[in-house]
């Protein structure tokens, strides 16, 4: 059996009581390069009462089949930052897995994609989501912003980050590729989140040019707003 269990946003703290004690009868593994994670696998460790094996990006897409292979004989956890199926890699093991006819259960929990309603912004009014890129090749995220644009629909900008050497894309980071490619506009205003889900959660309302000067931390993300209801545009204005 394979068990796909969701982190949520902040740390160990926030496990679910139900995965808590499904992953204390498990093999467990966890994968920590979809995101920056508040938490601590050695206190995680103490939460579940075994040790818990670090995956990286490889072990689950380029040997994903020699982890399937382990989950046929055990019961087998595996710990994944937010929500389980938020990263496509995780889609990927889920369908293979069925494939291979192994029983799953996914315990689900918090996302960034629906912790960006803390910003005010409605959730049914977003549009297709991109991922702004280390590379700085900004092709995907022009074409998903005009669509949204054209549909008055927001846009969620996720930020690339490296997790083997310990590198995060800050929002002022991603305002700059953006300004720099004219994506965007230095009046034009942005949101910019951090942490969200986390104790110190920032969110700023500001034009882009603005935005160069935040401090936020990470993880972090943006959002090109459409056209906003006038709930929304209340919210923005209180933040």
């Amino acid at each position: 059996m394979l068990y796909i269990i969701g982190l949520g946003l902040g740390d160990e703290q926030d496990l679910t009581q139900r995965a808590l004690s499904v992953a204390k009868g498990c093999e467990c593994y966890i994968e920590l390069y979809t995101s920056k994670w508040g938490g601590d696998v050695n206190a995680l460790e103490k939460l579940v009462g075994k040790p818990i094996i670090t995956m990286k990006r490889p072990d689950l897409e380029d040997r994903l089949e020699q982890f399937l292979d382990k989950a046929k004989k055990n019961d087998i956890a595996l710990f994944v930052l937010g929500d389980p199926l938020a990263a496509t890699t995780h889609i990927e093991l889920l369908l293979e897995a069925k494939r291979r006819r192994i029983p799953v259960q996914v315990l689900h929990n918090a996302s960034i994609f629906t912790a960006v309603a803390e910003t005010g912004l409605q959730l049914y009014k977003f549009g297709k989501t991109a991922t702004i890129p280390l590379s700085g090749k900004l092709e995907a995220v022009k074409e998903a912003i005009s669509g949204n644009r054209k549909q008055g629909l927001h846009t969620l900008l996720l930020l690339d980050l490296d997790h083997e050497i310990g590198l995060y894309m800050h929002a002022s980071d991603a305002v700059k590729m953006l300004l720099k490619a004219g994506i965007v506009k230095e009046k034009e205003k942005l949101v910019a989140a951090a942490r969200l889900g986390q104790p110190g959660s920032r969110v700023v309302y500001a034009p882009a040019k603005e935005l160069l000067e935040e401090k936020l931390g990470v993880p972090a993300i943006l959002i090109v707003p459409g056209k906003l209801h006038f709930k929304e545009k209340e919210a923005l204005e209180q933040l």
